[in-house]
């Protein structure tokens, strides 16, 4: 969007962290065997418009040949809620069967009985560019060590996360200062719900194919006037060459 806008020095993408919409379908209803046709004639929401978990959502609503809009025969995507009230909002409206939650939200809610995860809208809508870090071109050039350890570092977690060896305590263990309040348990079940949704990147590197999909998204949102070339927001020179140096020295 700011690179649409004719911004000087605008934000580039110099790695990548997660490959899918992180969000997951909730149900006040334990539908097993969930279906996408299960949505037509219902309410869900589905975060706020122009956000990606709601233009995600609306894609795969579409590619599965459903069309969004009140009738009886549409599925009604509401955009009106903000996304730290979802959750509330969805419990509360009698009239509302769906909403989309990320982790570790969606599977406390499954634990206090108030909702049930149904499906991954990651998983339905492909690799996207989810979770990126971005910084202005001046500053990358200006700090390209700083931007190699960061990348190093997301490579470092990245590893330990989905290393076999790495115990699923030692996981909860890590994450614990930065949920707190949430259970052991629940972050446990997020890690195993992102893991089952292939949502982690295996590199930090961006691909066009990704990015692309993630354009035809927008698109399809009507959110997006122009499709800004990939080399105009992406900078993948940082993140290769840390690739590059992982691989050259797992061979030594």
């Amino acid at each position: 969007y700011v690179a649409e806008g004719g911004a000087q020095d605008n934000p580039v993408v110099f790695g990548q962290l997660t490959k899918r919409d992180g969000s997951f379908i909730v149900s006040k209803e334990d539908a097993i065997g969930f279906e996408w046709g299960d949505l037509v004639g219902q309410t869900i929401i589905g975060g706020r418009r122009g956000g990606v978990p709601a233009m995600t959502l609306q894609y795969v609503i579409e590619e599965a040949g459903l069309e969004i809009g009140t009738g009886p025969d549409q599925v009604n995507l509401r955009t009106d809620v903000e996304f730290n009230l979802t959750a509330s909002v969805f419990e509360a409206s009698a009239d509302v069967k769906y909403c989309t939650l990320f982790e570790p939200t969606a599977s406390e809610m499954e634990v206090e009985g108030k909702g049930y995860v149904v499906a991954s809208v990651g998983l339905e809508s492909g690799e996207v560019p989810y979770t990126a870090f971005m910084a202005k071109p001046s500053y990358i050039e200006a700090n390209p060590e700083r931007i190699e350890k960061f990348l190093r570092a997301v490579m470092k977690g990245y590893e330990f996360l989905t290393n076999p060896e790495t115990s699923m305590d030692d996981i909860v263990e890590a994450l614990k200062p930065s949920f707190p309040g949430v259970s052991d348990q629940s972050i446990k079940t997020s890690v195993e719900s992102y893991k089952a949704a292939d949502a982690w990147c295996s590199t930090p590197v961006m691909s066009q194919t990704a990015y692309d999909r993630l354009l035809d998204i927008m698109d399809n949102a009507g959110e997006l006037d122009e499709r800004v070339p990939f080399s105009q927001v992406v900078n993948n020179l940082y993140a290769e060459k840390v690739v590059l140096e992982k691989t050259n020295t797992a061979a030594a």
